[in-house]
């Protein structure tokens, strides 16, 4: 299984992401191979089985890295059956068109607090996080919340798109959250949707 990711912006380091998304992978999949900072353009012409994009939208000159051509290209992608993940801030500081794409995007984050993340099941975890309130569009299918002393949100959906997948998820911003047995366990079963 081959994945491309987009993983490193001015307040998230890669090597963190990619280590809770390795241990999630090994769990699942016997061989597979992590392909780090191509271009989109290139990702998809290599038709991978899955993208991660888990960094925020505008590049250092200040305009969106995913420009619409782009995120035409990934949308025909997923159509034809491709799947996408974005993570934390693959949900920040994109276009419109990929808003709408994806089915949602992030607002803001207050200062790091405690956040309870929790499902419809029972499934809930709790750690030191940047609480992402996060605007939904039409389409997609909540199956995570989270909560705070700052309100209530939306922390992961799924959306189909023609024959292809998407994942969003908002936790986690630091080394500690993304090693919590409970995010743990939450990428893992999403990871299997997504890639099942």
């Amino acid at each position: 299984m081959k994945l491309f990711s987009f993983a490193n912006d001015l307040y998230h380091r890669k090597e963190i992401f990619l280590e809770a998304l390795i241990e999630a992978l090994k769990e699942r999949f016997d061989s597979f191979h992590i392909e780090e900072e191509p271009s989109m353009e290139k990702a998809l012409k290599d038709n991978p089985d899955a993208i991660v994009i888990a960094k925020w939208g505008l590049g250092e000159s200040g305009t969106f890295w995913l420009d619409e051509e782009l995120v035409q290209l990934l949308t025909r992608w997923l159509e034809d059956g491709g799947k996408l993940f974005v993570w934390h801030s693959g949900l920040a500081r994109y276009s419109q068109s990929h808003t709408e794409l994806v089915g949602g995007r992030f607002i803001f984050h207050p200062e790091r607090t405690m956040v309870r993340y929790f499902s419809k099941d029972g499934f809930s975890f709790e750690i030191l996080d940047e609480h992402y309130f996060v605007e939904l569009r039409k389409n997609v299918e909540v199956f995570l919340w989270s909560e705070s002393g700052f309100g209530r949100s939306t922390a992961g959906w799924r959306k189909r798109v023609g024959g292809g997948k998407i994942l969003a998820l908002t936790p986690a911003h630091d080394e500690e959250g993304l090693k919590n047995e409970g995010f743990k366990r939450l990428l893992k079963e999403s990871l299997a949707w997504l890639l099942g």
